[in-house]
Order: C-alpha cells, then structure tokens, then sequence
C-alpha cells in the first residue's frame, strides 16, 4: 500500500538497493487503489502530524511522479466534515484555524 511504498522509496534515498515492494497481486490490485485521493491534511493539532500529512500528500502528488516518471495515480478530491452539534464545530473551527496557520487549504 501507500506505506509500504513510502518505506520503499525513501529506503532507496537512504541507499538501500534490496528492497523488495509486495503487492497481493498486481500492482494496485489491494487496498492501495481504493485510497486514492482519500489522503487529507486536515485533522490534526500537532504542528509535527500537520507538517508529516503535507509531506505525504507532496510524495505522492508530486515528488514521486517527478522522481520516477510514472504517475501514482494520486487524485486529490478534497473531503467534507459534518458538525452536528456546537461543540463539535467548535472543535472543527478550532482544528481549522490551526491548519491554516500551518498552510493547509482548508474552508468553511
């Protein structure tokens, strides 16, 4: 999957040559497709989770694709967080100020 290919390439920065990267099946024929886009920024209120969750979605937008010439079939769709109460949008109006202070695109 997505860890398991992050691990992989950045093994191989790490020069690392015997790295063997296992699929079920074919390439992207486990749980990895099924995840596509579903990789998101927002959510957290840890500078050091923010910042880790930007990279990943930079690994595999852009970083891999430019390293390796291939696309990882990576699709951004965005996503939507329901309050159903005050304090849950409170909370969520919290955690939104926070990311975008840690430049995550985020709207209400």
């Amino acid at each position: 999957g997505v860890i398991g290919l992050s691990i992989a390439y950045h093994l191989s920065l790490l020069g690392v040559r015997d790295v063997v990267l296992l699929e079920r099946d074919k390439l992207t024929s486990g749980t990895t497709w099924h995840a596509a886009g579903l990789m998101v920024t927002f959510g957290s209120l840890s500078h050091t989770s923010t910042e880790w969750r930007k990279y990943t979605k930079s690994l595999y937008e852009t970083v891999l694709p430019e390293a390796t010439g291939m696309s990882t079939g990576f699709k951004p769709c965005g996503f939507i967080e329901l309050a159903t109460d005050p304090n849950t949008l409170e909370e969520y109006r919290r955690i939104a100020a926070f990311n975008r202070y840690c430049g995550v695109d985020v709207r209400e």
